[in-house]
């Protein structure tokens, strides 16, 4: 009895010592107030809150016909845009290609890029991690750093000239009415909230958001059409047109 006094007594304190510690704890680390904010938020307004965590097994999606078209329409959706676009006029605007030469160089570039960005993409799906974070296990810790900053600055200017460009068309298509700076700052916005609201309302949007932009690239091809020259040859020549070619072709990867 004495022993089980002696314990009982001894542990007597340690409730109200540690019932006392977690409001001190709160009071004075601002983090958990910040983590109780993010959590609420997230449960809110649905917004992406994994980030580079990994994928648990019972979390994966089963493989199906139904998750492959979307992952065909995810990716269709988000490659018709006009920046691609621009990005294939360089052909003859700025290495004095021909059409042929612009269309093969085009066409080889696109598809050795889909197939080694292809084949990447499946080590996610195996290890359900993303892919910046697989590049640990091929590059190591810190040097995988130095490609996911390179990544960052390529997505950066993506996004920009995503913004450029969408702002000159807004402007375009609204007779002047709308400056190209007030167009960068609504395409900024909307990306922003598109890229705020997680994959599940992204994946959603780009089921569908295909349709519209394949009809504003038709509408546009049909109006450019007249001004087509597919009869044009490469102005260069020589090791010039072999140089031309390479450049080019990197550029579609």
């Amino acid at each position: 009895m004495d022993n089980e006094k002696g314990v009982f007594a001894s542990s007597s304190p340690a409730p109200s010592t540690s019932a006392q510690s977690p409001s001190k704890e709160h009071a004075v680390n601002p983090s958990g107030l910040l983590r109780q904010w993010n959590t609420r938020i997230e449960s809110l307004a649905g917004f992406e809150a994994r980030g580079m965590a990994r994928v648990p097994d019972d979390e994966r999606q089963a493989p199906s016909a139904m998750a492959m078209l979307q992952m065909l329409l995810l990716w269709f959706s988000a490659n018709l845009t006009i920046n691609n676009l621009a990005v294939g006029l360089l052909g003859p605007l700025v290495f004095s290609l021909g059409f042929r030469d612009s269309a093969m160089c085009a066409i080889v570039g696109i598809f050795l890029g889909a197939m080694s960005t292809a084949y990447m993409s499946t080590w996610g799906a195996l290890s359900g991690n993303r892919t910046m974070v697989v590049l640990r296990y091929f590059f190591g810790y810190y040097p995988s750093k130095l490609t996911t900053l390179l990544n960052i600055i390529l997505m950066v200017g993506y996004g920009t000239i995503d913004c450029i460009i969408g702002g000159q068309v807004l402007s375009a298509v609204s007779g002047g009415s709308m400056t190209i700076a007030v167009g960068v700052i609504v395409v900024a916005v909307m990306e922003c909230l598109i890229a705020s609201v997680g994959l599940k309302f992204f994946h959603i949007y780009e089921r569908f958001a295909w349709l519209p932009q394949l009809i504003v690239l038709f509408v546009l091809v049909g109006s450019a059409g007249p001004n087509f020259n597919a009869s044009l040859e490469s102005s260069v020549t020589g090791a010039a047109l072999a140089a031309s070619r390479l450049s080019f072709l990197s550029l579609q990867l």
